[in-house]
Parts: structure tokens; sequence; C-alpha cells
């Protein structure tokens, strides 16, 4: 069996995932020098069944422009496989209030994603409308993965439509029983869905972490709202993390 997680922060939760009779595939995000290097630090110490991809990102909730000669520094030197988090928070006051600075990262990060060819990973809260007014730069773009993916079905097909390689990812909201991600999850082609933690990130009610295992809670809950076993749902997210992420089998 082989299990995938769409993202999730590799520093913050200080150690790698175990899994017994499983193959693991993780796509790590870093925001800052020193958490990339930590990242880095901990993947250097995965057995032969653990496999990390590294990117870095400009948050949103932090949209600190002077990163971006080191993400750039970082893609020069093919240290990292993907952008992000990347996009738009909207979520609080406080987050609304750096609306501008976010609007300067998100530029950043489509060029050198168009640049360097490589995958875009979006945090998008209370903006896809905002996302939307940008399908045609995204549609140049290698892949494009939404991070719990905040819209519907429908918000899914129409950015597919307009020609944006996008992937929809989903992690404990699906649990928790999110209207819109199981309509997605029900609904969308299986060959555009993923599956996260977001750990140690993306707690559930009387939550303080969330760990990498939980992957599994995730997916046994995917293969119950899609009526299919846990082996098949597995292949396909296999399959998609490999394309989303332009990964060699």
């Amino acid at each position: 069996m082989i299990i995938t997680d769409s993202h999730l922060h590799l520093a913050q939760c200080g150690h790698l995932p175990v899994f017994e009779e499983a193959e693991y595939f993780g796509a790590v995000c870093s925001h800052d020098k020193s958490e990339f290097e930590q990242s880095l630090r901990i993947a250097g110490t995965a057995p032969s069944s653990v496999h990390m991809i590294q990117g870095f990102g400009i948050h949103p909730q932090n949209p600190v422009k002077e990163n971006a000669p080191f993400l750039d520094s970082l893609l020069k030197a093919e240290r990292i496989s993907f952008i992000g988090e990347s996009g738009f928070d909207y979520f609080t006051e406080e987050f609304k209030r750096t609306a501008d600075r976010q609007e300067v990262c998100w530029n950043i990060q489509l060029e050198l994603a168009e640049k360097y060819g490589v995958p875009l990973l979006i945090h998008c809260r209370k903006g896809i409308e905002r996302i939307f007014a940008d399908t045609k730069r995204l549609r140049r773009i290698r892949s494009v993965i939404f991070h719990s993916f905040p819209g519907s079905p429908m918000d899914a097909s129409s950015l597919l439509s307009r020609g944006v390689n996008a992937y929809f990812s989903f992690g404990k909201p699906l649990i928790n029983g999110k209207k819109a991600s199981l309509e997605c999850i029900r609904r969308l082609d299986i060959d555009r869905i993923l599956l996260e933690t977001d750990a140690p990130f993306q707690t559930l009610k009387n939550e303080t972490v969330t760990e990498p295992e939980e992957i599994l809670l995730v997916y046994r809950t995917a293969a119950s709202l899609r009526n299919i076993s846990l082996d098949e749902l597995c292949g396909h997210i296999y399959g998609n993390f490999l394309a989303a992420y332009d990964s060699a089998d």
C-alpha cells in the first residue's frame, strides 16, 4: 500500500511519519529559511519507505516579500520541487489588512512558478473569487494544487474547464463533515483528488495537534465516501500525487 500526503509541515511536526507495511510520500511546505533547513534535516533521516518532496512559499498569512530571493535561489538550484503555500487569506480582519502585501507575494510566486516550470500549491480562505481572476495565468502553470480546497464541485469544474491543470486536496474537514468537502470528494473526477493532513495543523474540535499518521483516517473516510476499497483509493491518489507534483515513480 502507498499513502501520500499532499501537504504537511515537517519542521513543526518534528518527526517523520511511521507506517507499518506502507510506503509513504509527503509534500513538505516551508516558509522561512530556518524552517526549510529543519525540514531537510528531518527528511534526511527517512528510511527507504518514506519519501519527502520539498517546497517553499511565501504564505499569505505572513506575506514577507523579502523571502522571494531565497525562494528564487532554491528554484535555481533545484532544491525544491514546488512553490507553496501561496495564495490569499481574507479569513480575519487582521489578514484582510495585509491584502496588498498578499497580492505582491502572489504575483511574485506566479511568475516564478511559470519561469521555473514547477507546481504551485495554493492556500485560499475567503479568496476563491480572487483566484478565479487569475485563471489565465494559472493555466500556464505546470500544475496547481489547492490545499484544503474551499470551493464547491462547480468551482472545481470551472477551474478545470478554464484550462487550469488543477488538483483538489482534502483533509480532516472530511472527518468533521464539512459539506463542501464531502460533496467534492463524492462528485469530482477521482483523478483530480488529493488527500492531506496539513500536520500538525488543521485540527478538529478539542484537538491540539494533527499527527502525520492521521492521513490514514482521511483515507478511510474518503474511501467510504467514494464507496471504494482503501486499496483502490490508494492507487488512484498515488497516481494523482505523482502527476500533480510531477514526481518520478
